[in-house]
C-alpha cells in the first residue's frame, strides 16, 4: 500500500450517518475531509495515493470540489461514491474521468478491490495541473499491444486515458509520429481492428465493468463511457458481449446481491 494514505472527501449532507469510509480496515490510513481548502491542502501536503468522494446527492460545494480537484491533480487517481443514481452525478464523473463509479449498496470487499485496482496501477501522484491525457480506470478485457507495436503504444493510452470523450484518428496518429495513413495501416495490423473499433470495443469494456462493479444502470454506463445513443451502444454492446446490455446488467444484479448479502470479511 501507497504510504500518503487515502483521502476521503465526506461531501454528504448528511454526515452524521454510518458511511464507508469508517469501515476500511487501518492499512488504507483513510484521512476525511469535509471542506474543499482542507481537500486540496492535503492533497498538497499528505501526496495522497487516491481519493474517494462520498455524496448521498449531487451539490454545487461538493461538484465544485471535484471538478477543482481533478483540475488541479490530474495524476491522482479519484473515485465517486453515490448515495444513488444521479444523472448529473454520473455526467460529472464521466466529464472528469474519475477512476470509479460507485452506486450504494456496495460491500466494503467491492471498495477494497477497487481501491486495490488504484494501489496497483496507479501512476505517482503530481502536484499540479498535468496537461495533457487525465488518467482513467484501466479497461480490462482488451487485447494486449504486441511488442513491436510499442510505437503505438501513446494511441493505445489516449483511448483508455479519454475513452468517454470525442476521439481523433489525426490525434492519435499525432502521437505517434505518424501521417493518419500510416497510423490507420499500423494500427490495424498490430491490434487486429481498426481505431475506430479499437474505440468502440474499449468503451463497451468499460461499460461492462461499470455494470458489474456498481449498481449502475445502463443508461448511464452508456453515457458515462461516451454512447449519446443508446440504441447504438446496445447494438455495440451485443456484438462484442452477445448479450444486450439489459441482460447482462440483470446477470450482474444478481452477482452483485450475492455478495452484498455475504458477510465482508476484514484483513487482520
Amino acid at each position: 500500500m501507497a504510504t500518503g494514505g487515502l483521502l476521503w472527501a465526506d461531501f454528504r449532507t448528511r454526515p452524521d450517518e454510518s458511511d464507508l469510509c469508517g469501515s476500511l480496515p487501518r492499512t488504507y490510513a483513510a484521512q476525511r475531509v469535509t471542506l474543499m481548502a482542507d481537500l486540496l491542502q492535503a492533497v498538497q501536503q499528505s501526496l495522497p495515493w487516491a481519493a474517494c468522494f462520498e455524496y448521498d446527492h449531487p451539490h454545487p460545494r461538493g461538484l465544485e470540489a471535484l471538478a477543482e480537484t481533478r483540475s488541479r491533480f490530474r495524476s491522482l487517481p479519484v473515485v465517486v461514491v453515490a448515495e444513488r443514481d444521479s444523472q448529473t452525478l454520473a455526467s460529472y464523473a464521466r466529464r472528469w474521468c474519475v477512476w470509479d463509479y460507485l452506486v450504494k449498496p456496495i460491500s466494503l470487499r467491492r471498495l477494497c478491490h477497487c481501491l486495490t485496482s488504484i494501489d496497483l496501477a496507479a501512476p505517482p501522484l503530481a502536484h499540479e495541473t498535468v496537461p495533457g491525457l487525465s488518467i482513467g480506470a484501466p479497461v480490462v478485457g482488451l487485447p494486449p499491444a504486441s511488442s513491436s507495436g510499442a510505437r503505438l503504444a501513446p494511441a493505445v493510452s489516449y483511448v483508455q486515458a479519454n475513452y468517454a470523450e470525442k476521439l481523433r484518428l489525426v490525434t492519435a496518429a499525432r502521437l505517434c509520429h505518424l501521417s493518419p495513413c500510416q497510423f490507420s495501416r499500423s494500427f490495424k495490423k498490430e491490434n487486429g481492428l481498426a481505431f475506430r473499433d479499437f474505440v468502440v470495443r474499449t468503451r463497451i469494456a468499460r461499460a461492462a465493468e461499470l455494470m458489474k462493479q456498481s449498481r449502475v444502470s445502463v443508461t448511464d454506463a452508456a453515457f458515462f463511457v461516451g454512447f449519446n445513443d443508446l440504441s447504438y451502444f446496445a447494438r455495440m454492446f451485443r456484438r462484442q458481449l452477445g448479450v444486450s446490455p439489459s441482460h447482462y446488467r440483470q446477470g450482474q444484479a444478481a452477482e452483485q446481491l450475492s455478495l452484498f448479502t455475504t458477510p465482508d470479511r476484514r484483513p487482520a
